[in-house]
């Protein structure tokens, strides 16, 4: 079944759904105050300005998110700018291809605005789903105690 997206800025009463679903693969990276980092997610948001949260739908049902970043992993790379990043699928929808539809989709957002690239970070170091789709390896970094991979996708 195709998704449809939505943006958090469209429907930010989705942001605890989102926090809890983020907060079973990335609590570590969250802080131990989720409602604090909730209004921060929501606070980050706008209407066409980066970080841009998508939201996907399989009918009326939220079952993901993928984000269009202009930075991450600040304190590792510094200089690399426009990142896909909070790929995340709802348990009961994966294994459909959702989080490749996902991907992709940023990916057309970052072409329709003209940006030369963009960089992810996977835990996965055979690059995974992302190899898949064409992304290059860039470099493995040590991140939180795992090991890490860098990836890159040019335009």
């Amino acid at each position: 079944m195709p998704l449809y997206y939505k943006t958090l800025f469209q429907c930010p009463e989705l942001s605890h759904t989102i926090v809890s679903w983020w907060s079973t693969v990335w609590a570590d990276r969250m802080g131990p105050d989720l409602a604090k980092f909730e209004q921060q997610l929501v606070s980050s948001t706008s209407k066409d300005k980066l970080p841009l949260l998508l939201i996907a739908f399989e009918g009326n049902v939220p079952i993901g998110t993928a984000a269009l970043k202009l930075q991450e992993l600040l304190d590792f790379y510094p200089d690399c700018q426009y990142w896909l990043g909070s790929v995340f699928v709802a348990e009961e929808y994966r294994g459909k291809g959702y989080a490749a539809q996902m991907s992709k989709e940023i990916i057309n957002i970052a072409q329709q605005r003209g940006l030369p690239h963009l960089y992810l970070q996977t835990s996965s170091l055979d690059g995974g789903l992302y190899a898949g789709l064409g992304w290059e390896p860039v470099q493995n970094f040590l991140y939180k105690n795992q090991d890490t991979l860098l990836m890159l996708q040019k335009f």
